[in-house]
């Protein structure tokens, strides 16, 4: 497997004080009570040397994977977590008309009225901090930022409506900006343009995350491309696709002069979409060739773009995303992880973050449908969270840990399938209602 290779990661890896804590969402979309998804460790034992790191007096799951039926909600924890993430990034740049993208939980009276709640607490250098809001699609309801200690919790700023209390002795060179923000825009994102330390703190904590959909991973194939003309990372990203068997000795990337590009556009071999990085290189693998006896006599070489398969190219394209976050300690988020891809490839993805000798302070949170992929050689029963909807169409979740039943010999997969833990789909037998042809 993969994780086999951890030891190149060391080489080159810094540990990054940054990691999540919890995040919890309320009253988006499929959201209606409080979802929480809980990187602190349990007391549970197994695997605390490669899935637990310590950051200060925090014991922190490095992966958490979300279980359950299609529509149950998975991609909605995700999505209610990028949107969060996005509006501190990008907040200060609406205008005092804009929207914000948030929908309540709309098959319930009451929650169809409100705000939706997003927030989550993290540690910075070995500091902790909750960080929230309220807010709908017209203006912020509430927001707070506040350091969580051992017993009790220090406000470092709230917010009502337009109201705003700072310690400006923790939020240094805040003062005066409550002036600035519209009652649309999040305080932290207009502490951060305006200096004060701890915002950019957060602020950078956000913007280094990577959040992927494992169906729309193109876009992330330019970085690996850039970081494969890189010598510390050449030899790295080669070594992961050689052992990861998929048949591929070597690799390079093969950039079109400016009058390549043009002469094939005016051709139509590519498009104009300055967007596209197919349009800038070509990604060559290099295979070797045998002769009848057996014996290799040579290599050929293949555009990945036309030649490879789709876990592949996959596997390619999120493959830099994924190096780069392991080396500075920064959070993944990743929907459909296991599409394409074999699940050994998943559950090496998987071991490269929960690998002993990586203490980057990387984590993942991942949706999966792969069951095969949880077994007690690879994670605990708190990295893995069963999402289904209730009776009134709410997601809901619950951590495997939280069955007291389930030990770490019980076999998950198996269990799942029979639907002892929920968040399972009940299909009826389709082909009913095609008997003998006729609908």
């Amino acid at each position: 497997y993969l994780w086999c290779y951890s030891t190149f990661f060391a080489l080159f890896c810094r540990k990054y004080a940054c990691m999540l804590v919890y995040f919890k969402a309320e009253n988006y979309k499929s959201v209606k009570g409080p979802v929480v998804i809980n990187f602190e460790a349990t007391a549970i034992t197994a695997h605390q040397q490669t899935n637990v790191l310590e950051r200060g007096k925090a014991k922190l799951l490095k992966t958490v994977l979300l279980y359950g039926a299609n529509a149950s909600g998975k991609s909605k924890i995700l999505e209610a977590f990028i949107t969060y993430r996005g509006l501190i990034l990008s907040s200060t740049s609406h205008h005092s008309t804009s929207l914000l993208p948030l929908q309540p939980f709309k098959l319930n009276t009451e929650t169809v009225k409100g705000p939706s709640h997003l927030e989550s607490e993290f540690v910075i250098k070995n500091k902790r901090y909750k960080y929230g809001f309220k807010a709908n699609s017209k203006h912020i309801e509430s927001e707070w930022l506040t350091e969580v200690k051992l017993t009790t919790e220090s406000p470092i700023f709230l917010r009502i409506g337009q109201e705003f209390s700072i310690d400006k002795k923790k939020f240094l060179n805040a003062e005066g900006l409550e002036k600035k923000c519209n009652e649309n825009v999040l305080f932290l994102s207009v502490a951060d343009q305006w200096n004060v330390p701890l915002a950019k703190e957060i602020y950078r904590w956000f913007f280094e995350m990577v959040t992927i959909h494992g169906l729309r991973d193109g876009k992330f194939k330019r970085h690996t491309n850039e970081l494969l003309e890189k010598p510390e990372y050449n030899k790295l990203i080669n070594d992961l696709i050689a052992h990861a068997d998929l048949g591929i000795k070597s690799l390079n990337v093969v950039k079109f002069m400016e009058t390549q590009r043009e002469h094939l556009q005016q051709r139509g071999v590519l498009s104009r979409d300055e967007s596209d990085p197919d349009n800038e290189s070509r990604v060559f693998t290099h295979h070797d060739v045998y002769n009848k006896d057996g014996q290799i006599t040579g290599v050929e070489s293949f555009d990945m773009l036309t030649h490879e398969s789709e876990g592949t190219k996959k596997f390619y394209n999120i493959l830099g995303a994924i190096l780069s976050s392991i080396k500075t300690g920064n959070l993944v988020l990743i929907d459909e992880l296991d599409a394409r891809f074999h699940t050994l490839l998943t559950k090496a993805i998987i071991g490269l973050f929960n690998s002993e000798n990586v203490k980057s302070g990387a984590q993942l949170m991942a949706v999966s449908h792969d069951v095969s992929v949880v077994d007690q050689e690879l994670l605990r029963r708190d990295q893995v969270y069963i999402v289904e909807k209730d009776n009134f169409g709410a997601t809901t979740t619950v951590s495997l840990a939280e069955y007291k039943t389930v030990r770490n010999e019980t076999p998950f997969a198996k269990n799942y399938l029979e639907g002892k833990y929920g968040g399972i789909p009940f299909i009826e037998n389709l082909e009913n209602f095609l008997k003998d042809g006729k609908k």
